[in-house]
């Protein structure tokens, strides 16, 4: 890994949009895996109905899914946000 591929990563993800859109719809689909795996099955509009009726503020920042998720044998520790598709 390198500081030049991380570069060279967010200039293609601002420059490109076919890519930008292929990354998400990829993200898209491995987080409807993810939650059918666990059980969950549901439409993007049926969430939006449930946490439209939910209070400000009631998911805090767990509505940017999986944001300060720690990996116990990561080197780093703080803040990550993968960032959700369903904000």
């Amino acid at each position: 890994m390198s500081t030049e591929s991380a570069k060279e990563f967010l200039a293609k993800l601002i420059e490109d949009e076919g890519f930008r859109r292929s990354l998400v719809r990829q993200l898209s689909d491995k987080r409807r895996e993810l939650i059918e795996s666990a059980g969950y099955s549901f439409t993007e509009q049926e969430l939006e109905e449930v946490k439209a009726g939910l209070p400000p503020g009631a998911l805090g920042h767990v509505a940017g899914w999986f944001c300060d998720v720690e990996d116990e044998n990561a080197a780093f520790r703080g803040r990550r946000c993968g960032g959700g598709l369903w904000h």
